[in-house]
């Protein structure tokens, strides 16, 4: 032995760390989405609906990761992060506010904090992956 901790070890290790910031960040993206008035959200334009998935997504998918320590959860977290990431790209190029209906619509740097968190979360999400033992990558820990 060379006194080095073993690779799954190390990937324990790593997610382990990795967990409580990933979760953090997809609560705090999926509060910022939150819709401002849910009784309203029938008679707003199409637009107005986009932060109720987003903030579902994230925060579900937040509270999941936050429970169960599974290649699914931390798959499901990442794409939902990368989803947001991807709507507000879009939203910045077609000329629209993803966070407009939101209760943090009126926030200056909500929409930049949302794009962070959510990038942060991919990231982080994709690391944990990619670290993974050699067991958890043929499928032994779901």
């Amino acid at each position: 032995m060379n006194g080095n901790p073993a690779p799954a070890a190390r990937a324990g290790a790593l997610r382990t760390v990795l967990r409580p910031p990933v979760v953090a960040a997809l609560l705090v993206c999926g509060v910022l989405h939150l819709p401002a008035d849910v009784a309203h959200l029938p008679s707003r334009t199409p637009v107005a609906f986009l932060p109720l998935p987003a903030a579902v997504l994230c925060l579900g998918l937040g509270a999941l990761l936050a429970v169960r320590d599974t290649a699914g959860a931390w798959r499901a977290g990442g794409g939902a992060a990368g989803a947001v990431v991807t709507l507000h790209v879009i939203g910045a190029a077609a000329g629209f506010d993803p966070l407009e209906g939101a209760v943090s619509a009126s926030l200056a740097w909500a929409g930049a904090t949302a794009v962070l968190c959510a990038a942060a979360a991919a990231v982080l999400a994709g690391l944990a992956l990619v670290n993974r033992s050699p067991q958890a990558r043929a499928g032994a820990d779901g």
